[in-house]
């Protein structure tokens, strides 16, 4: 019988099964904003300042 929601069968056992992995690079502070600018914003690095132009990306 399945559990719901999962690939792991009744009588298999799942915790060696790893969750997840995740891969986080390295953050370099190579320049940042000021507090009040980086507060306005919602980051302090200038090269994660992605502005959300409100409209959908088209495919080429």
């Amino acid at each position: 019988m399945k559990k719901e929601g999962s690939f792991c069968m009744e009588n298999d056992s799942c915790k060696d099964q790893v969750v997840a992995m995740a891969y986080v690079p390295w953050q370099n502070f190579y320049k940042v904003y000021e507090p009040e600018k980086a507060l306005m914003i919602g980051t302090i690095f200038p090269e994660l300042n992605k502005p959300f132009l409100g409209r959908r990306m088209e495919r080429k």
